[in-house]
């Protein structure tokens, strides 16, 4: 059996434009999830029991079933009551409510880890509890947040592939349109690899970069 990564390259561009379409369904679930996990993060920790309670179960719930299982009630199943979403908005809302779950962990630990000493000198401010959030709690807890936040947009780029099962034309999906017509799938899945590991690498040093502009002092 011979190997030649030539006959993949006409295909290069589709795959590109598959890997756009990845890339901004990250993007927007992880900036849409991300509000969402400092909102439950707050709830989890909040004074009321009961919106305590309800955020913890959700939080429990989607971190311990799978996505792809999250992606079919959301695709099938609220079709199957009359409620039918394309493949793009099955994968958004999806990838938006677990993104939503993990991100409200990470928000909730790096809130806790600021020390409780700058807290009560807030207060000793008289500063209002949303200053005390903002100035206090959130930039300073955000410095050690953004390592985590930054593992889980990769961890959700990479999961954004599990949408190709409800027929999403992301770049996973595309690769196996692409194998079918060439029957050269190390040909094929060794250019989406090496494409899914470029991204996740420019990720990595985005964040980095951006890490030390936002916290020079």
């Amino acid at each position: 059996m011979s190997f030649y990564f030539g006959d993949i390259l006409p295909y290069l561009p589709t795959m590109l434009e598959a890997l756009w379409l990845s890339i901004w369904v990250t993007l927007a679930s992880f900036a849409v999830g991300s509000g969402l996990g400092v909102l439950l993060s707050l709830a989890k920790t909040g004074p009321s029991r009961i919106v305590s309670v309800i955020a913890s179960a959700y939080i429990e719930v989607v971190r311990n079933t799978p996505l792809l299982v999250q992606l079919y009630l959301i695709y099938f199943g609220l079709g199957q009551v009359g409620v039918n979403l394309s493949p793009l908005w099955s994968a958004l809302i999806g990838l938006t409510l677990n993104n939503a779950a993990y991100t409200s962990e990470i928000f909730r630990a790096g809130f806790a880890s600021v020390p409780v000493g700058l807290r009560e000198a807030g207060s000793a401010l008289a500063l209002s509890r949303y200053q005390l959030f903002r100035h206090v709690v959130f930039v300073p807890g955000l410095r050690g947040i953004i390592p985590s936040l930054t593992n889980q947009l990769i961890i959700l780029f990479l999961y954004s592939s599990v949408a190709s099962v409800i027929s999403m034309e992301e770049l996973t999906a595309v690769l196996l349109n692409i194998n079918s017509d060439t029957l050269r799938t190390l040909e094929v899945f060794t250019y989406g690899a090496g494409l899914y590991w470029l991204t996740s690498a420019l990720i990595a040093q985005g964040s980095r970069s951006i890490e030390r502009v936002m916290f020079r002092w």
